[in-house]
């Protein structure tokens, strides 16, 4: 399974998705904005096969995935603007701050 992200760039902007399984695409779709910042204190987690912080589907906290993961891969295909890295850097700051 491949997930690919076609960014529309900006802080906080959108972007095309395209699911494709077994190199055949699945589904398509629009995601309308994204998160700019990292919300690290939240309690979520980067999980591969359970869920252990909020649920992200109808399934109960701690669902574990009964499928066989081969592996997962991040690609970050560019970097971020400068302006855009800055406000990113910025609010990242100033939300760390905030939770002092």
């Amino acid at each position: 399974m491949v997930v690919d992200f076609a960014y529309d760039g900006g802080f906080g902007a959108g972007g095309e998705v395209l699911l494709r399984v077994d190199g055949h695409d699945a589904a398509a779709g629009r995601v309308p904005r994204t998160i700019p910042l990292v919300f690290s204190m939240s309690g979520e987690t980067f999980d591969v096969g359970v869920d252990t912080g909020s649920a992200v589907g109808p399934y109960p906290h701690g669902f574990e995935c009964t499928a066989r993961i081969l592996g997962v891969t991040l690609e970050r295909l560019s970097e971020p603007p400068a302006e855009l890295a800055a406000r990113i850097a910025a609010g990242e700051h100033a939300a760390g701050l905030a939770t002092h």
